[in-house]
């Protein structure tokens, strides 16, 4: 879901993309081969029409705005840079609706890279076992953590980072503030899966990062409306009693911050300081409790789906791939990461070769078969229908104090 959207703004700020660059908030249109077209969408909301920083593009979760981004450094750079944070089991499929997030990963893998972002780029292998101790507290063995790597420029880390406060100071993670009353500093993402499948949302402090997955071992299964499908309604709810205890019980420190390189100087120490003043007097930004979730005219999550059809004179804009970036100072593994898979790109006349669906293309498939007539049951025999996809089960509403897991990592 929209919880990988900062693998894409991360590597545009390694290529030397600002925060403060804006893109149209227009209708998009991404030629992908064999005559599809992907059209990314932002719900049933349709674009403003106007110019929108690429902070804002974060904060409020635009996948338009993402779309533009990942062709302009490429669905490759993305993958690599997201290998490189923390994702380093899953297999990322190098396509533009990666941007999205349409690639499966694990909880795990998401909370490390976001710890990655926590630590100003530096990926920090997760421990699951730090010692180990007989019952009298003696310790029998201890496990150090392996050496950090530098995964992403500290510059772009910074600067993702400061984007990825706006989620929660003005966007679609703002109930961190207004409901969770969370004055601390923090910064995070929400995401929502297509069909309401997974809800997401990933919290970052200086000493804690915790994030939460909600959805059912059936991807056929989703949850049960448009409003619990959303992260920001599912997911953060639980992250955010987590972050309350820990707040409350001192696990972390409500003053901690995370401090940026022009901070060291005295302008950036009086730009910090009214920051921390803002922080401590409101405990958000001066948007104020009642920001709504979303922009006007966004919505959030990664629910694409299908749009109208752009205007005939709209120029299809062409797919490039970045060159790949090295990073900067990177330490050598001790064992290479899981290779990106690479799509090949069938023959157009290659009639074994069906298109595979984005989310939001529209394509042209054949008819679906006539349905088959079931067998009646007879005494003593039991038929069994499959789930079909897109069945809709209650989902429980998540119970303050109730958190069926979550990971944390401190950087």
């Amino acid at each position: 879901g929209s919880t990988f959207k900062p693998f894409v703004y991360g590597a545009a700020f390694d290529k030397g993309l600002l925060p403060t660059d804006t893109l149209m908030d227009s209708a998009v249109e991404i030629p992908l081969g064999r005559r599809q077209v992907w059209r990314p969408t932002d719900g049933n909301k349709p674009p403003s029409d106007m110019p929108m920083t690429l902070s804002d593009g974060l904060a409020y979760s635009k996948n338009t705005i993402t779309a533009q981004l990942m062709q302009q450094v490429g669905p490759v750079r993305v993958a690599q840079l997201a290998r490189a944070m923390g994702v380093r089991e899953s297999k990322l499929d190098v396509v533009p609706s990666l941007a999205l997030g349409t690639s499966p990963v694990t909880l795990k893998e998401m909370v490390a890279a976001y710890g990655t972002i926590a630590s100003a780029g530096s990926y920090h292998a997760p421990r699951v076992i730090t010692r180990i101790e007989d019952k009298n507290g003696k310790v029998l063995e201890e496990f150090a953590p392996a050496a950090p790597e530098r995964a992403l420029g500290l510059t772009a880390a910074q600067q993702l980072r400061n984007a990825l406060r706006g989620v929660v100071d003005k966007g679609t993670g703002v109930a961190i503030r207004s409901r969770w009353g969370i004055s601390a500093d923090v910064a995070g993402k929400t995401g929502t899966t297509q069909d309401n499948t997974d809800g997401w949302f990933i919290l970052m402090h200086p000493q804690l990062v915790a994030g939460a997955w909600v959805g059912f071992n059936d991807g056929r299964i989703t949850l049960r409306s448009d409003y619990w499908g959303q992260g920001a309604h599912s997911a953060l709810p639980m992250v955010g009693e987590v972050f309350q205890r820990a707040l409350r019980t001192k696990v972390i420190d409500t003053s901690e911050r995370f401090i940026d390189d022009e901070e060291s100087s005295w302008m950036g120490s009086a730009v910090s300081g009214v920051r921390n003043w803002v922080y401590d007097l409101f405990g958000r930004r001066t948007g104020g409790p009642d920001a709504p979730d979303s922009a006007p005219g966004a919505v959030p999550g990664t629910g694409a789906t299908p749009a109208a059809s752009a205007p005939a004179e709209a120029q299809q804009p062409e797919i490039t791939e970045a060159p790949l970036v090295p990073l900067e100072n990177a330490t050598p593994r001790a064992q290479p990461l899981p290779p990106v898979t690479y799509d090949e790109e069938p023959e157009a006349t290659s009639p074994e070769v069906a298109p595979v669906p984005q989310p939001g293309v529209v394509i042209t498939t054949p008819p679906p078969p006539q349905p088959q007539p079931q067998p009646q049951p007879q005494p003593g025999i039991v038929v069994t229908t499959p789930v079909q996809r897109g069945a809709v089960v209650p989902a429980p509403v998540p119970a303050r104090g109730n958190v069926p897991f979550f990971v944390e990592t401190r950087p």
